[in-house]
């Protein structure tokens, strides 16, 4: 627990280095846009397809996928029955479900994976996860907010939309290359491997350093109801995921990992999606602000738990 708590300051004063480079006029509104470019199109995806390469799928690594995936489909089934047995309202559902499935697994989960578990087979089972769960959660998230912009379109059409956003996708296109390698047993060359873990060590810090420049100077309204919508993510998901990680009877590391990821905050790419689609603009953006936060403690519970 005490190096979890270390390892959660460390997190959090990258994240406030951030912050004050806006605070102290040393960067500008507008900066983090440089920064998440530079980590979303370059450093995550040589990480990504750099650690995916050196996986192999057996039947351990699969079962630890179910469980990770499992919960996921389980919350989603929970808030629809909720929606048919006591009327929530469409808008509401929409906002429960994208609000509790597009957790920060790359951005924020794996950071803390690497710096409290080890680089080691925790970060692994983290990337094996991260390509099982976040096309998924990514493109249902997209789903809802096409049906959601766009009332009375079909889902057929969305679900048309969103495949093709994912195939200039450079997160999803680094996992295809990544599990394909994996699937052909093939190694990387040498340089090759060696360029991609340089680019990709500094996926992590960079965007850690990135949150805490986006976090500065935004507005952020209805923090307590932000707090109630966080509990989703950040407590009930990861509940879940250890009842299904037991139950499966992972071994420890696997059964850690899986309820962390499941534990980690609201996606900061959500708050663009939000304004894309106008899609509670403000309440995502106290979301994330708040899931952010709250994370820092609430996974730092898990791993004293787990």
């Amino acid at each position: 627990m005490e190096q979890a708590t270390a390892s959660s300051a460390v997190i959090a004063l990258i994240i406030a280095v951030g912050f004050l480079s806006r605070r102290l006029g040393i960067l500008r509104a507008g900066d983090e846009r440089v920064l998440n470019g530079f980590v979303y199109f370059f450093a995550f995806p040589a990480f990504l397809f750099s650690k995916l390469a050196e996986i192999r799928f057996g039947p351990e690594t699969l079962r630890f996928l179910a469980a990770g995936a499992a919960p996921i489909a389980a919350l989603l089934s929970f808030l629809w029955l909720a929606r048919v047995a006591l009327g929530l309202s469409r808008d509401r559902f929409y906002l429960l479900a994208v609000g509790s499935v597009f957790g920060s697994l790359a951005f924020f989960g794996l950071p803390f994976i690497e710096v409290v578990l080890g680089p080691e087979e925790p970060v692994r089972l983290a990337v094996a996860m991260i390509a099982a769960v976040a096309p998924v959660t990514v493109g249902l998230v997209l789903v809802l907010l096409e049906l959601y912009g766009l009332e009375g379109v079909s889902a057929g059409r969305a679900i048309l939309d969103v495949l093709r956003k994912f195939s200039r996708n450079p997160l999803i296109i680094s996992l295809a290359l990544g599990v394909a390698v994996s699937l052909s047993g093939v190694g990387l060359p040498l340089f090759l491997g060696k360029t991609l873990e340089l680019l990709g060590g500094a996926a992590a810090p960079v965007a850690l350093f990135s949150l805490g420049v986006f976090l500065y100077g935004r507005r952020f309204g209805g923090l307590t109801q932000a707090a109630v919508l966080a509990s989703l993510r950040l407590l009930f998901l990861p509940a879940l995921t250890f009842l299904f990680a037991w139950w499966w009877d992972l071994g420890p590391a696997a059964r850690e990992v899986a309820v962390l990821m499941n534990g980690t905050p609201i996606a900061v790419n959500m708050l663009v999606l939000s304004a894309r689609y106008r899609f509670f603009e403000g309440k995502i953006a106290a979301l994330i602000l708040i899931s952010t936060l709250g994370a820092l403690f609430t996974m730092n519970l898990w791993v004293f738990l787990v």
